[in-house]
């Protein structure tokens, strides 16, 4: 890995950890709040910042966004998405030794995956080739990606309206990504221009639906399928962009192009199968488990 990229990865994964936090501590301090209604916009974010416990999570959870935004701006959109989801072979393990819990046999084994997976990635990668998204590339991505998300929230509500949600708020996550590496490319020609681009506007409207979309899925459903498809659809979506949008290069030869396919395939079904895992390893709500039946509280 070149030396310009490293830095960006690192940074992911440091990212990683803080936004995993984040979202751990959102889910504690939010599951007795009353329902999100995306009708009743100020109602609703009262009602959360009346949580001082979902207050912390969500300062961690910025602090990890803003993280990300460095990584962005120092690595390809791929490889930073990559390393984000890799954090997980670092939060899953210590989240089980602080609170005790074994991980599952598929979860030992995911650890090490993501880890062959993220080698894989480093080799040979370099910033060089990756170019600055225009209208032409990126906003067929981020139309294509409000589209699928919207079919999936038009779907009429039933037993698999918390996952379709899930999935819907991954697709927005992923499109912001794509939306924020934009943003760093502008605002290499100062913070206004930054400020004024159409991809700081697009950046806020695709955040903010995918938040509404991911925090009422938690709460009207199981968080370990919601989480795990969540994380899964962000990281398609935002290799998607990379690769399409900003041309960022598979491998300078063949073998190297082989080797990164491997490598984020092996760290999408490693990260699928860990994204649920420090939700599961949360001590279970007085009043209702976890992976119990029926809509899991928040």
């Amino acid at each position: 890995m070149s030396p310009s990229v490293l830095p960006g990865a690192l940074l992911a994964l440091v990212a990683s950890l803080a936004l995993n936090a984040g979202y751990l501590t959102q889910h504690r301090g939010g599951r007795h709040l009353p329902p999100l209604d995306v009708r009743r916009p100020l109602r609703t974010l009262a009602g959360l910042l009346r949580s001082r416990v979902w207050l912390l999570g969500t300062a961690t959870g910025m602090l990890g966004w803003a993280l990300f935004v460095a990584a962005l701006a120092l690595a390809p959109l791929s490889i930073a998405q990559a390393f984000a989801g890799g954090g997980l072979a670092l939060v899953v393990p210590l989240a089980s030794r602080v609170t005790g819990r074994p991980l599952s046999g598929r979860e030992r084994a995911a650890v090490p995956a993501i880890a062959l997976g993220l080698a894989l990635l480093a080799v040979g990668t370099r910033d060089a080739g990756a170019r600055t998204a225009g209208h032409e590339q990126l906003l067929p991505l981020l139309v294509g990606a409000s589209l699928a998300a919207g079919a999936l929230l038009a779907v009429p509500a039933g037993a698999r309206r918390p996952q379709l949600l899930g999935i819907a708020a991954g697709v927005f996550y992923g499109a912001a990504d794509a939306a924020t590496k934009a943003v760093c490319g502008a605002a290499r020609s100062g913070l206004l221009p930054a400020i004024l681009s159409p991809w700081t506007a697009a950046l806020v409207a695709l955040t903010v639906a995918a938040f509404f979309c991911f925090q009422r899925g938690l709460q009207t459903g199981r968080p370990l399928p919601v989480i795990a498809l969540m994380a899964t659809s962000t990281s398609l979506v935002a290799v998607i962009g990379g690769l399409a949008a900003f041309a960022e290069p598979l491998g300078q030869t063949p073998l190297l192009a082989a080797l990164r396919i491997c490598g984020l395939l092996t760290v999408a079904v490693a990260g699928w199968v860990l994204a649920p895992a420090p939700a599961r390893l949360l001590p279970a709500s007085p009043t209702r488990e976890l992976a119990g039946d029926g809509p899991a509280l928040r």
